[in-house]
């Protein structure tokens, strides 16, 4: 929690005290195990009350709902966990692994899940599908089985045994002999064969998820898996008196893995975040929905709800006046410089791409707010597949998570997908076919998104469909004309563009709609594209007032 952005810092405690208080609920071994369960119900009781009416005159109830309300947090995730450590009370023990990783998915899943959806609202897009991703299991495991060493001695003082009946039979150790708190050589070959595990199961995560986060999160994850290493040290260490007491990282060992670490995420986040993060601009959503009723936003939820208007800029910025005439119909950006800004800043360039992201949310904000009616951005050429393949593979993670969860489906945006699918990832593919269908009726800004696109590949696919009408006799070849060739492209209903617009400081246009673009007023900006924001656009929107467009003809003086 001390590694996530600022802003978000607020939830992650909410979060974490509304778990804890209700762990702690369960835990306290001076009540009946009937008594502790009906103080859970009634809590819980109250939690929903309380999501439903938007306050609570509890601190922590009322810190959790401000958080769900303000951030769009998962309900479901939230109260299903709740469930789990509920269940708990009716619960003697677990028999096998299975059952305890059940147990363990049940009530920490939603935890880290919860931290990457704060993350994109942040505006860093990040994968929050976890459990679908390699390695996540494994740290989920390896996490709870490091609490269940730590907090052995209290599950004892309740009288609970919850390591799995499976791995005392392997060492020949009975529940009696822990809850006598006997330090025998076989509960002392358990507890390091238990250090094992949970040090393996951490350590294979790390590799396995390493590569897939972004820079930030990266770090989180690196710091949390050398904390709890080092709490297992503690642990084997500690001998006998894992029984007796809870064991700490000392200090001194904490500061040592956390004082790096915090340096490294403050400037991670100052570089990739807009400032203060989105959730200090974002507008909370409107209390009119029913979020007891429909706890989980899906893509069609967000769609059915009215769109919000658009975000303002963190700044308080507006756009200026320009008439509605004098605005072009359609803008075209190259979104050009995401790598090198990376390297000039010594971040990998995956995180150029993420900025990147985050400065395409503003400006699309911007486009709407400014009232733009076509907006093009050049996202993946077909020339981009010469480079590194790991480069491009997160890119397309980036692209996906920013689909699923950006601000698209907030705002009154249709989304159109320009380029091909051939060797585009399976779920690059769907998401894109599933946001073009799902944003369909909406009639603000229409974003298109050019993704494994190339211009000279567009005309010669268009060529190519001339050439099988006329083949077929349904074209005449002596009479093709301009027009007729633009309705065989791929997208001929695409108005010609107005306005194209570069970043970085390149000045060509990079195979870029050659036929929409072909009376286009030029634009070309020094700042790379994740320096850029809505104030950009505004800018240029207000140079291209100022454009004469002769378009061959002669304007008058």
């Amino acid at each position: 929690m001390a590694l996530m952005p600022p802003s978000a810092q607020p939830v992650c405690w909410a979060l974490y005290a509304a778990f804890g208080h209700a762990d702690d609920l369960l835990d306290r071994s001076e009540e009946a195990p009937g008594e502790r369960g009906r103080r859970l119900r009634e809590w819980r009781a109250a939690l929903e009350a309380d999501l439903a009416s938007g306050t609570s005159d509890d601190p922590i109830r009322l810190a959790l709902t401000d958080s769900v309300w303000h951030w769009g947090l998962d309900l479901a995730d939230l109260l299903g966990a709740l469930d789990a450590v509920q269940r708990d009370d009716d619960r003697e023990g677990v028999a096998t692994w299975q059952e305890w990783r059940e147990r363990a998915h049940a009530q920490n899943v939603s935890w880290p899940e919860q931290l990457m959806r704060m993350l994109v609202r942040c505006g860093l897009p990040v994968p929050v599908r976890l459990r679908d991703l390699p390695g996540f299991t494994r740290f989920v495991e390896g996490l709870f089985l490091t609490d269940m060493l730590r907090d052995l001695p209290e599950d004892l003082d309740g009288g609970h045994v919850w390591l799995p009946t499976e791995v005392l039979d392997r060492f020949h150790v009975t529940p009696a002999d822990l809850l006598s708190r006997r330090w025998t050589p076989a509960v002392q070959q358990l507890i390091a064969h238990l250090v094992g595990e949970a040090r393996a199961w951490l350590e294979s995560s790390r590799r396995a998820l390493r590569a897939t986060l972004p820079l930030g999160p990266a770090i989180v994850l690196d710091t949390t898996v050398d904390l709890f290493g080092a709490e297992l040290d503690a642990i084997l260490r500690a001998g006998p008196a894992v029984l007796h007491r809870q064991i700490r990282v000392p200090g001194h060992t904490r500061l040592r893995i956390l004082g790096p670490a915090r340096a490294r995420a403050a400037v991670v986040w100052r570089l990739t975040l807009p400032p203060g993060g989105e959730a200090a601009t974002a507008p909370a959503r409107t209390p009119a929905v029913d979020r007891t009723a429909a706890p989980e936003f899906s893509m069609a939820t967000r769609i059915s709800e009215p769109p919000l208007p658009p975000r303002p800029h963190r700044d308080g910025a507006r756009p200026p006046e320009i008439a509605p005439a004098q605005l072009p119909e359609h803008v075209a950006i190259v979104m050009d410089g995401n790598g090198r800004w990376a390297t000039r800043n010594g971040l990998p360039r995956d995180e150029g791409h993420r900025a990147g992201a985050v400065a395409l949310r503003d400006v699309v904000q911007g486009a709407l707010e400014i009232g733009l009616a076509h907006l093009t951005v050049y996202a993946f050429s077909t020339e981009n597949w010469k480079r590194s393949p790991d480069e491009v593979s997160k890119l397309f993670a980036i692209m996906r998570a920013e689909l699923l969860d950006g601000e698209l489906l907030d705002h009154d945006v249709r989304l159109r997908w320009i380029g091909s699918p051939d060797g585009l990832p399976d779920d690059v593919v769907d998401v894109l076919r599933s946001q073009e269908h799902a944003t369909r009726n909406r009639t603000g800004l229409t974003l298109n998104v050019c993704v494994n696109y190339g211009g000279r590949a567009e005309l010669a696919r268009a060529g190519a469909s001339l050439a099988r009408a006329a083949l077929s006799g349904e074209v005449d070849p002596a009479r093709v004309s301009e027009q007729l060739f633009a309705a065989h492209l791929p997208h001929h209903a695409l108005p010609d563009v107005d306005l194209l617009w570069r970043t970085s400081g390149e000045l060509r246009v990079s195979n870029f709609l050659p036929w929409h673009a072909h009376y286009a007023e030029l634009h070309f900006t020094d700042q790379p594209w994740p320096e850029v924001d809505r104030q950009d656009l505004w800018q240029a929107l207000e140079t291209y007032t100022h454009r004469k467009r002769r378009k061959g003809g002669r304007v008058a003086e």
